[in-house]
């Protein structure tokens, strides 16, 4: 049955109250109703789709209702943070990616059913969490407990965020007023961002709270990038770029990019001991890398240049004397940067690719890798005498195969 025909029901006022009151007291009950809320949310969000069809006169009611979900779930969350749940992985929400998602691939429908009140309430509350964040970045030493409770309030905020950017469709609000709410949702995620890597927040990467703020982030530049993103976004989102401006100097996705860009390169230095950012940090920059637009922008973006140019092992080795190339820090460091390259080398799929990294490789850093070879000649990882050396990539390089 349609909500146009629903609302004609008799008793749909009773019924339609009495739903919003037992999905209120699943939200509060999140300790023991969590898998029920899936399926809530689910409903809420048909009823919020099937609005720009309702015909007739009769009210729905969702106006009155909808909001106090939206409220509901985010205060649920809190709740739920603020109750120290364990740092098991199988315990903690913000952990389990299929939970996570089905929950969050509803709930933006309802966000965006009256996005101008529901973005003003998650910028009501997040803001005084960012502020306490930015304070506790300013300390020498701080309560772990209370700073990870902040951290995980934020990621929730950051989370639901990137799953309303990921869908674009709003009922009752113009392309041009959504942007903008879209601009002041993104802008308060970029000053976490600029927040989360300084002070005392840059010597917890080993904390799982800031582990899950990190990759809540992440999630949040994928869902953007996808939307804003490119030439074409770019042409499309002009209030979107007009609003950041103003908020925070960033007038358009080659700015934005290069955030991106620059938290991937934090990310990659700070988090070596969690595989999980990691991994994560290395799909959202797949992802970039692969994509055509894309691509071709992070080309032109001075942090990538940087990068390319100090690579730190690379400069590293080269200034290494011969006298210290025999030792087990060459070695290793070595062995890595072989399967770098051989990583990069297995990807090269056109010739257009190939070219460039034999462009890279010869003649500026060959001379490097033939030197590593003629010193570590007894060294399979390194000779390849074994078969499956990881010199392998000068061969395959060069064409010598």
């Amino acid at each position: 049955m349609v909500l146009s025909e629903l609302v004609n029901v008799e008793g749909y006022s009773d019924w339609i109250r009495l739903v919003a009151e037992f999905t209120l007291k699943s939200l509060q009950s999140w300790q023991w109703a969590s898998s029920s809320v899936y399926y809530l949310l689910g409903l809420w969000s048909r009823l919020v789709a099937s609005v720009p069809y309702l015909k007739g006169d009769a009210p729905s009611l969702l106006d009155e209702f909808v909001p106090k979900i939206t409220e509901g779930f985010i205060t649920s969350r809190f709740n739920s943070v603020q109750a120290g749940l364990p740092d098991d992985l199988s315990e903690n929400p913000l952990d389990n990616v299929e939970l996570l998602q089905d929950q969050l691939d509803c709930f933006p429908h309802l966000c965006r059913f009256q996005y101008e009140s529901s973005s003003l309430y998650i910028i009501n509350i997040l803001e005084p969490i960012l502020q306490a964040y930015t304070e506790r970045a300013r300390l020498q030493t701080t309560d772990n407990s209370d700073l990870s409770v902040i951290e995980a309030k934020l990621a929730w905020i950051v989370h639901i965020i990137a799953a309303i950017l990921k869908i674009k469709q709003c009922t009752g609000c113009s392309v041009e007023s959504q942007e903008v709410f879209d601009a002041e949702l993104s802008a308060r995620v970029l000053q976490v961002i600029n927040v989360t890597d300084s002070g005392l927040h840059g010597q917890r990467y080993s904390e799982l709270s800031k582990q899950r703020l990190d990759r809540a982030i992440l999630t949040f530049f994928q869902h953007f990038r996808k939307s804003y993103v490119g030439d074409q976004a770019m042409h499309s989102s002009k209030q979107l770029y007009a609003r950041l401006s103003e908020l925070l100097g960033l007038h358009d996705h080659l700015l934005l990019l290069n955030v991106i860009v620059s938290k991937i390169a934090t990310n990659l230095k700070c988090y070596t001991e969690s595989e999980e950012v990691i991994d994560h940090t290395l799909s959202l920059f797949l992802d970039l890398a692969s994509g055509y637009m894309t691509g071709k922008l992070l080309l032109k973006l001075d942090t990538v240049k940087f990068i390319v140019a100090n690579h730190t092992v690379l400069i590293t080795l080269k200034s290494t004397p011969d006298s210290l190339f025999r030792t087990d820090a060459v070695k290793y460091a070595l062995i890595g940067l072989m399967r770098d390259l051989r990583g990069i080398a297995m990807a090269t799929n056109s010739r257009r690719t190939y070219g460039l990294l034999f462009d890279w490789l010869y003649p500026a850093h060959m001379p490097l890798l033939l030197k590593g070879i003629s010193h570590w000649t007894d060294t399979p990882e390194l000779s390849g005498n074994s078969g499956y050396g990881d010199d392998q990539i000068v061969k395959t390089t060069l064409g010598q195969d």
